[in-house]
Formats: C-alpha cells, sequence, structure tokens
C-alpha cells in the first residue's frame, strides 16, 4: 500500500511539475513579447491563436507531429532502458533513404505491400544503427552517446551524397533523389494539407510501445535496467543484452519515422530531409518524462510553438531570432527538473 502511495504521489508530482514549468514558460513568453515586439498584442495573438486560424496550417501542424512522434518514441525508450540515442539525425535520414531505394527498386508491387515493404525497411536499418552502437557499448564498453552520435553524423554526409550523386533525380529542377511509385503513398485524410493516415500509425505505434514497456517481460527488462544495472545483475538479468535490444528498438522507431516521411508526404528524398527531427525527439521526450503515452502530447506541443513562431512571424514584426529564443526558453524551463523536485519533495513528505 505505502509503495502505490508512493507510485501516486511521484506521478501527482511529475503532473503539477509539468503544469506549473508550462505556466511559467508561457508567462516568460509573454514577457519576452512585449519587451522584444512593437505590436505585442497582434504577436501574441498570432504567437498563441495563429496555428488554429486556419484549417490548412492546422492540418499541417498535425501532419508535422508524425516524425517527431515516431523519433520522441525511440529517444523515450533508450532513455527508459538506461541508454543514450544522440543518432536520431541519422537514423530517420537513413530511414527515409531506404524507403526510397526499395520504392526504386520494386516499383510494380500492389500498393499496401510496397507501401509496407517501405516502411519495413525503414524500420530495419534503423534499429541496425542502433544496434552498432550497442554492440560496441557491450564489446568493449565505447560510450554510446558517443558512437551514436558519430555514426548518425557520418550517415548524413552519405546520405546526401546518394541524393547528390548516384540516385539524384536528373528530371527535377529541384535537387532530390528519384521517386517512389505514387501508388507506395499513404492517403491524405486533410487535402489540401500534408495530413495522412499516418497520424493514426503513430498513436498505435505509442500505445504499443507503452504496452512493451510497462506490461510485458522484456519492457520489465528495460526498465529495471534503466534504472539500476547493478540491482538487475543481482536479479539474474543479462545486462549486456540490454545495452543492444534498446538501442535496437530505439533506432527502429526513428527510421520508421524517416520511412514515414517518405511514403506520407514527400515521395522522394532531399539533402537535409529530416534536418533536426532527431533533436526535437530528445525534447519532446524530456517533455514526455520519457513516458511513451506522453510523447503524444510532448509533440502536439512542441509543434504547436513552431507553428505559432511561424505564423507569428509571417503576420508580425517578430524575427526568426526572437522565436527561437521563446521557444527554447518555454522548452528549457519544462524540462528543468526544478519544478519536479519541488513538489517531490512537498508530496512524499
Amino acid at each position: 500500500m505505502e509503495a502505490t502511495q508512493i507510485q501516486l504521489r511521484n506521478k501527482l508530482a511529475t503532473f503539477f511539475g509539468i503544469l506549473t514549468a508550462i505556466a511559467a514558460s508561457l508567462m516568460i513568453a509573454v514577457a519576452l513579447i512585449f519587451l522584444l515586439s512593437k505590436e505585442p498584442g497582434r504577436t501574441l495573438y498570432f504567437y498563441f491563436v495563429g496555428p488554429f486560424t486556419s484549417k490548412f496550417v492546422f492540418f499541417n501542424m498535425l501532419e508535422s507531429c508524425i516524425p517527431i512522434i515516431f523519433s520522441g518514441l525511440g529517444i523515450a525508450v533508450a532513455f527508459r532502458s538506461g541508454v543514450t540515442n544522440l543518432g536520431g539525425e541519422g537514423q530517420i535520414f537513413a530511414g527515409a533513404m531506404v524507403a526510397v531505394l526499395l520504392g526504386t527498386w520494386f516499383p510494380h508491387l500492389p500498393g499496401i505491400i510496397g507501401t509496407g515493404l517501405l516502411l519495413s525497411g525503414g524500420l530495419v536499418v534503423g534499429a541496425l544503427i542502433g544496434s552498432v552502437s550497442g554492440l560496441l557499448r557491450m564489446k568493449w564498453n565505447v560510450s554510446d552517446l558517443l558512437t551514436t552520435y558519430l555514426v548518425s553524423s557520418g550517415l548524413v554526409y552519405v546520405i546526401n551524397y546518394l541524393v547528390l550523386g548516384p540516385f539524384r533525380d536528373p528530371t527535377k529542377i529541384r535537387i532530390q533523389s528519384v521517386s517512389i511509385p505514387g501508388s507506395y503513398m499513404l492517403p491524405r485524410i486533410a487535402a489540401p494539407s500534408y495530413l495522412h493516415v499516418g497520424i493514426f500509425g503513430a498513436i498505435l505505434a505509442a500505445l504499443c510501445v507503452h504496452f512493451l514497456m510497462k506490461y510485458t517481460h522484456t519492457g520489465y527488462h528495460l526498465r529495471v535496467t534503466g534504472s539500476n544495472r547493478q540491482f538487475a545483475r543481482y536479479g539474474g538479468i543479462n545486462i549486456r543484452r540490454f545495452y543492444v535490444l534498446p538501442l535496437a528498438i530505439s533506432g527502429g522507431l526513428i527510421g520508421l519515422g524517416g520511412a514515414m516521411q517518405i511514403v506520407g508526404r514527400y515521395q522522394s528524398c532531399f539533402t537535409d530531409l529530416t534536418a533536426g527531427l532527431g533533436w526535437a525527439g530528445i525534447g519532446v521526450a524530456l517533455i514526455a518524462r520519457r513516458n511513451p503515452l506522453g510523447v503524444l502530447p510532448a509533440a502536439l506541443f512542441y509543434v504547436y510553438l513552431q507553428a505559432g513562431a511561424r505564423v507569428a512571424m509571417m503576420n508580425s514584426d517578430v524575427t526568426y531570432e526572437i522565436a527561437a529564443i521563446i521557444t527554447s526558453v518555454i522548452f528549457y524551463l519544462i524540462t528543468a527538473e526544478v519544478t519536479f523536485a519541488f513538489f517531490r519533495r512537498r508530496l512524499l513528505k
């Protein structure tokens, strides 16, 4: 009973901590807008209300959630399991490129089979890339923080070369790769916006990851190993295995997000297609407190801030730099531990 009460109080501390951090960050954002904008009323309106004033903007905002949800899920699994994945940029880009390659190598499959093949390819290549860092950590104790980042950075240059060179589409003015067949594209659900049925796949993925981590034997081992490796070892868990597995799952989810970008929106790959999505996943995972279900509202909150900044830049005197400062302050406060520690101390007394 006492353990149940402690868990409940921890959840309440997290909930109130998030609310307090959001409230404080929004108040600071309002203060910054009043300080830096010559027309603060107009800026505030477009920053916070702008994303909801147009169906096109709103549905595109939802579409931009999709790869960030997959990225955030991958990072949340890694963090929850006690490993670090800073390779999201390369993994999501590799997932996108492999989807393009499979689509051009197998162009005559039935639509749903072709789409499944491309998505599976993105998932597998992401898992393989993540596994490399896990194996290096398991065999030679090489830091996964270092290897995930370095492997990712190298992959970005390799894939950019492939797009600019061997797989560039010479018939297009824009620099891009060859395109996958149109029959492999996911149907849109709110034309003329880019929102597609992949949004339901992202939600399903969050539910599946939540089930894996909370209700399965493997998920229990991942959580215990992430909390305390020494305890896990004494409990008979092969902790060496749990360097590779969480990074494979993490990379697979992120690579799946890259493939989803191709079959859902772009149809072809271009240089730096997924730039920033890997780092966005880290921010989203931190906001969600490594909770797979929490990734869904966290990703929505993230893209809402991004969409608000873009609308404000187009309709007021806010510049990109000001919008970036405001967004950074909000994210810093929400991911800071101080508010969570405050409520945790009060509730656990």
